[in-house]
C-alpha cells in the first residue's frame, strides 16, 4: 500500500480547488497588479496547512514570503518558488479565460498555472501530504516564494542577503522548482543554468513623426536608426554578437561533458513538432546550443506605423528589446562596458539611450555523485523517470543560493515541456502536478 498515493486521491478534489483559487489571483508583474489577495491567501495556505511561521517581506517591489516548517532535525531545505505570472497576452489566442482554471483532455489551462503558480503549489501540498502521512517532518523546510520572478528577480539578492543571518542562516540545500521537464517526458534534475541579460535601446530622431514626402532625405527615420544601431551589436549574416567581451568565459568545446549530453534523450522529429520548427540542427549540436552557447535575442521592435495599409510616415522613435541568455562565466558588467564602448558615438549624439532591464548571472552548482544520486532516486520513486541535465537552458535566480547562501541549488521542474508559459494557451497536465506533489513527498523522505 502506498499511503501518499491514497492520500493525494482522497483529498485530490480539495487539491484542485486550491489550484483554482491561486490561479484566479491576477499577480502579473509586467502590470504591477495589486498582489495583496495572492499572498495572503499563500499566507494562510501556509500555516494552515504546514503550521508554518510565515514572514512577508517588504521589498522595493513586489513582497517575498518566507515560510519556515520545523522538523526533526538540525537540516534544513529550502523550496523556492515565485507567485507572479506574466501578462495574459492576447486574450482571442486563448483557447480558455486565463484567469479561469479550465480542465481540457488531462491538462490545466490558466496562466501562472505552469509557470509558477501549479509548482508553488505541488511543493506545498507534497510537504502537506508527508506530514499528514507521518505526523512530523524529518527535517525543517524553508520556503521562499518571490513576487518578481518574472521582472528578473531584480530585488532576490538584496532580500536574500538581509535574511542571509536571520530567517535562512540555517539552510543546507535550496531546491528550485520552476522550468519544464525534458521534451522526451522524463523528469529532470538540473545542476546549473543558464544566466539571462536583458536590455532595452531607444531611439529618437526627431520632436515627431513626419510626412515622408515632406521630409524624406531630410529627417532619419528612427527606424532605419535602430536598425543600423542593432547590426553594431551584431552580425545578422554570420549569426556573431559584435559586442566586446561578449564571449569571454564561454566555455570552450573541450570543456564540455559530451557523455552527459550523449545520455540525454532526443527525438528529432517530436521536437520539431513541439517547437512548431522545420528543422533542428543534431543531437549534441542541439544541446550544446541549449546549454553551453549564448543567445543574442531580439524579443520585440517596434517603430512607425504598422497597421493596415500604408501611412506615408517617418517615425521618430523607435525602440527595441533584447535579452542575452549567458553561459559559463561570462560577465553581465563587462558585457554592458561592451556594449556603451560600441554605441559611444550614437549615444553621445543623445539620440540613442539605454536602459538595462535584468542582469541574473548564469549558475552552476557542485555536489558529491552520492548527493545527486539520493535526489534522482527521490524523482525516480515518484515518477518512474529522472535524467540528468548539466545545464538548464532557460533561466532561474540560483546565483543568489551559491554565491550569496553559500549553498548548493538543484533545479527539479515539475511542469510539462509544452506548458506554453510565457504564451496563450499556458497549461500543466493533471499527470504533472499530481507528480510534482509526488516528488516533494519523496525529496523530503531522503532526510528520514
Amino acid at each position: 500500500m502506498d499511503e501518499k498515493i491514497d492520500f493525494i486521491r482522497e483529498n485530490y478534489n480539495d487539491f484542485e480547488q486550491l489550484l483554482t483559487q491561486l490561479v484566479a489571483f491576477r499577480s502579473v508583474s509586467n502590470n504591477d497588479d495589486d498582489m495583496t489577495d495572492c499572498i495572503e491567501f499563500l499566507q494562510e495556505l501556509l500555516v494552515r496547512m504546514l503550521q508554518a511561521t510565515v514572514s512577508v517581506i517588504r521589498t522595493s517591489g513586489a513582497p517575498t514570503i518566507v515560510a519556515n516548517v520545523a522538523g526533526q532535525s538540525d537540516e534544513t531545505v529550502l523550496f523556492y518558488g515565485h507567485y507572479d505570472t506574466m501578462p495574459s497576452g492576447p486574450i482571442d489566442l486563448w483557447k480558455t479565460d486565463p484567469f479561469n482554471l479550465t480542465f481540457i483532455d488531462g491538462r490545466y489551462f490558466g496562466r501562472g498555472v505552469g509557470d509558477n503558480k501549479g509548482q508553488l503549489l505541488a511543493q506545498i501540498l507534497g510537504i502537506y501530504t508527508y506530514k499528514k502521512v507521518y505526523g512530523n517532518l524529518p527535517c525543517n523546510i524553508v520556503f521562499l516564494i518571490e513576487g518578481e520572478e518574472e521582472k528578473g528577480s531584480v530585488n532576490l539578492p538584496e532580500t536574500v542577503e538581509q535574511l542571509r543571518t536571520s530567517l535562512l542562516r540555517k539552510v543546507d540545500l535550496a531546491i528550485v522548482v520552476d522550468g519544464s521537464i525534458n521534451q522526451g517526458g522524463d523528469h529532470v534534475l538540473r545542476l546549473g543554468n543558464r544566466g539571462v541579460f536583458g536590455f532595452e535601446i531607444s531611439v529618437v530622431t526627431g520632436k515627431s513623426d513626419n510626412h515622408s514626402g515632406n521630409a524624406g532625405n531630410i529627417m532619419d527615420s528612427a527606424a532605419g536608426k535602430i536598425i543600423a544601431t542593432l547590426s553594431k551589436l551584431y552580425d545578422f549574416t554570420e549569426h556573431k554578437v559584435m559586442i566586446p567581451n561578449f564571449y569571454n568565459g564561454v566555455p570552450q568545446h573541450a570543456e564540455i561533458d559530451l557523455n552527459s549530453l550523449m545520455k540525454l534523450p532526443y527525438d528529432q522529429n517530436k521536437i520539431m513538432t513541439q517547437m512548431g520548427l522545420k528543422e533542428i540542427p543534431s543531437k549534441i549540436e542541439f544541446y550544446e546550443r541549449l546549454m553551453y552557447q549564448p543567445t543574442f535575442n531580439i524579443a520585440g521592435i517596434s517603430s512607425g506605423y504598422t497597421e493596415k495599409g500604408l501611412k506615408t510616415v517617418i517615425p521618430h522613435t523607435a525602440n527595441v528589446k533584447i535579452d542575452c541568455r549567458l553561459v559559463g562565466n561570462q560577465s553581465i558588467e563587462a558585457i554592458k562596458q561592451g556594449i556603451e564602448k560600441k554605441l559611444a558615438t550614437d549615444l553621445n549624439s543623445g539620440e540613442v539611450s539605454i536602459k538595462y532591464l535584468v542582469e541574473t548571472p548564469p549558475s552552476t552548482t557542485k555536489m558529491s555523485d552520492s548527493e545527486v544520486n539520493l535526489i534522482t532516486s527521490a524523482i525516480e520513486t515518484a515518477t518512474g523517470s529522472v535524467l540528468v541535465e548539466p545545464v538548464m537552458a532557460g533561466t532561474v535566480p540560483n546565483y543568489v543560493w551559491t554565491n550569496i547562501l553559500k549553498v548548493p541549488v538543484v533545479t527539479i521542474p515539475y511542469a510539462n515541456y509544452d506548458q506554453h508559459n510565457h504564451a496563450p494557451n499556458e497549461n500543466l497536465t493533471r499527470d504533472n502536478f499530481i507528480d510534482g506533489i509526488k516528488i516533494s513527498y519523496e525529496l523530503i523522505k531522503i532526510f528520514e
